[in-house]
């Protein structure tokens, strides 16, 4: 029997095509769109898409700054970059002092704010405090920024940066003993890390899908004397017949072949490949913890399934961000904007994340129903309890001026 190198089959058969490499970079993966870039987006705009709400002193000159300096894009931008790389960080830029110097009490103005990414970030050489009598000792009190140039993340030199200038925006949550070694302490877990496994799964999935679609109808061509050619070097001929024949079949939908040689189709089945599909769509759901229906932007499966739980955990996912991720940078950033020239601090404020849920025009109207009931409820049992001689009708009047019930306002001593 003739001895067939497989380089020369190869040659023979595939001719000059290779096997494509995926990325597996996470940045790389992110910057080429789709599902990638949609797991590390839907959280970090949720979770600033309703804006936040300052309570006390002049909210709305609070409010007024958060959006001149584009706070809120500034905070989802950190979120991203915290998703995918662990760590980001808030950089405040200022008309007083410089970014070495700590943050004073009297800010002067805000002038910008900068998304820091973790490769660009490390504690400087010693640039901890070592004051045991502080309650930061212990914590970087200086910080190395290096600056991104384009087309070369790595950068060139770097600058300090005291820490009261940069607010933190950590990733997941990550065990103290696995962040030895980090650049800075305060760095987290990559969010992005499991789900750009499953989703590099989910897309070969994709292509073997395609491959077979390709091939629901297999063509085998038996070539007499194949293995002779090819050992001969033949390998350019055999390629020529093999395409010639492709070629007429796509021009004719019939081929013509040597009467020595056999060419058959066989007709694949493809029963079970879209559940499989659908399964690696879960599976990249549970590890980026968005639902397929918004992830994937497909309609709630199963009887009687209207979404709204998928809807419900999502938005429970993203409160969480709200609050452990975004809310320390956050608090630290209306901290200084009440510090500026020409704002009067506030003696207390407070900030609120409104509800990311939006009631439909029918659950309203079902609220104000459901709300009417109850206070016609109420006023009943308060009637109940005159007719009882439990209390007076002055004394439920004036209850209801206390309370502001049914329009009514106490009347003011002088």
């Amino acid at each position: 029997m003739p001895n067939i190198h497989e380089d020369g089959y190869r040659s023979a058969v595939l001719g000059d095509r290779r096997r494509q490499v995926a990325p597996t970079d996470p940045a790389t993966m992110y910057a080429r769109g789709g599902i990638a870039a949609r797991v590390i987006d839907i959280p970090a705009d949720l979770a600033v898409s309703r804006g936040v709400e300052i309570k006390g002193g002049e909210e709305e000159r609070v409010q007024g700054e958060l959006e001149r300096l584009n706070a809120m894009g500034a905070l989802a931008d950190a979120i991203r970059w915290s998703s995918l790389d662990g760590a980001a960080a808030l950089m405040l830029l200022t008309d007083t002092g410089t970014l070495d110097e700590p943050l004073p009490d009297n800010v002067g103005t805000i002038t910008e704010i900068r998304v820091v990414e973790y490769s660009q970030l490390s504690v400087a050489p010693g640039g901890y405090y070592d004051d045991p009598q502080l309650p930061t000792y212990g914590q970087p009190e200086y910080y190395h920024v290096r600056p991104l140039i384009t087309g070369n993340s790595a950068g060139a030199g770097y600058f300090v940066v005291h820490e009261s200038r940069l607010l933190p925006v950590p990733g997941e949550p990550l065990p103290a003993r696995l962040k030895v070694g980090a650049t800075v302490p305060w760095a987290g877990r990559p969010s992005a890390d499991a789900a750009y496994r499953t989703i590099s799964r989910y897309e070969r999935a994709l292509k073997l899908s395609l491959e077979v679609l390709k091939r629901k109808q297999q063509a085998v061509h038996k070539m007499k004397g194949l293995a002779d050619l090819i050992q001969g070097g033949q390998e350019a001929m055999v390629r020529k017949r093999v395409d010639l024949v492709d070629e007429v079949r796509s021009l004719l939908n019939g081929v013509a072949v040597d009467a020595e040689d056999d060419y058959t189709v066989y007709d694949l089945n493809l029963t079970g490949i879209k559940d499989l599909i659908a399964e690696f769509q879960v599976a990249v759901s549970a590890d980026s913890g968005i639902p397929v229906t918004a992830l994937f932007m497909r309609s709630a499966g199963g009887l009687n399934n209207t979404g709204e739980h998928d809807t419900d955990n999502l938005y429970d996912m993203v409160e969480g961000i709200q609050r452990t991720r975004a809310q320390p940078a956050l608090e630290r950033l209306v901290d200084a904007i009440v510090r500026q020239s020409g704002i009067q601090a506030p003696a207390e404020w407070s900030i609120r994340w409104p509800s990311l849920w939006t009631p439909t025009e029918k659950e309203q109207a079902e609220i104000r129903a459901t709300n009417a009931k109850a206070e016609r409820d109420e006023a009943e049992a308060r009637r109940a309890y005159v007719d009882m001689g439990v209390v007076s009708e002055r004394e439920m009047r004036d209850y209801a001026e206390r309370e502001g019930l049914y329009g009514l306002e106490a009347i003011g001593d002088g």
